[in-house]
């Protein structure tokens, strides 16, 4: 089919006349990607994935030779190394959808490991803001990766990931907890939040999930655990603790917490490569 190709919003793609043939089924522009805007090459084996485009900003101070590759839409992609090792940082959004078409993407460019570094509100009252958490597994409650694998499919971190995250932070001197964690396509009615001031959640939602040993409530690891293990990928997730919801506490200044789990990211790429990847 042709693609009426509106030259303003493509114009990194060298395009000759106002049509251009794209697939509707695989899209790619030049050998990009459609929503990344990237291609081969442009993405290191590693790749940190925040929420929030903005934090990939974070990492021009923390990497060297570090430069935007894309930005589109929610998505934000840089790359540079650390300690001699590549590292791309790609953002995903906010929740399962958005998270999917990165992790797809990544994948489908040569990512070799996807460690999701973000925020998080915990249920345990001990554990407290600013404190770190490495997902084991993950309760599947995002969405996305249903139309992928049955539900009955796990979604878990691997252990070479789970391995340098813990080393990682135990070398930063961080508290740390690991644990299983609920991942949810909802901030506000599937977390127990109330919404426009009424609570849509019939049952009690945090006793709930307090009562399966779940320990903390975010929005994307799930869906990058279980697409990494169908595509047979290395993944993990560590997040600060932003809020507690036992305690009712909000972390309002989170930037140092963030700076610090960025750091402690960035270690665990080194060892991952050292012990598992196998590349320097």
């Amino acid at each position: 089919m042709k693609a009426l190709v509106n030259k303003l919003k493509l114009k990194n793609y060298k395009i000759e006349g106002e049509y251009m043939k794209v697939s509707a089924e695989y899209p790619k522009f030049e050998g990009k990607v459609p929503h990344l805007l990237c291609k081969k090459g442009d993405i290191a084996e590693v790749v940190l994935l925040p929420g929030d485009p903005a934090r990939v900003e974070l990492f021009k101070d923390l990497c060297d030779d570090f430069r935007i590759i894309a930005s589109n839409r929610e998505f934000n992609v840089g790359t540079g190394t650390y300690k001699g090792y590549p590292i791309s940082i790609c953002s995903t959004g906010i929740g399962a959808p958005s998270t999917e078409i990165a992790v797809i993407e990544l994948i489908e460019l040569g990512a070799k490991a996807l460690i999701r570094i973000g925020g998080t509100g915990v249920l345990l009252p001990e554990i407290k803001c600013g404190d770190m958490i490495i997902t084991t597994g993950a309760m599947r409650l995002g969405g996305a990766s249903e139309f992928y694998a049955p539900i009955e499919y796990p979604a878990v971190a691997s252990f070479e990931v789970i391995h340098c995250l813990i080393d990682a932070c135990k070398e930063q001197g961080v508290n740390y907890w690991k644990g299983i964690s609920a991942s949810i396509g909802s901030f506000y009615a599937g977390q127990g939040r109330p919404a426009v001031n009424k609570l849509f959640s019939k049952d009690d939602l945090i006793e709930k999930y307090k009562e399966l040993n779940i320990i903390n409530m975010e929005m994307e690891s799930e869906t990058i655990l279980t697409l990494s293990s169908i595509f047979n990928v290395l993944s993990g997730s560590i997040c600060a603790v932003h809020a507690n919801r036992a305690t009712d506490d909000w972390l309002y200044d989170f930037v140092p917490a963030q700076k610090q789990m960025c750091q402690i990211a960035l270690e665990a790429v080194v060892l991952l490569y050292q012990r598992y990847l196998n590349k320097k």
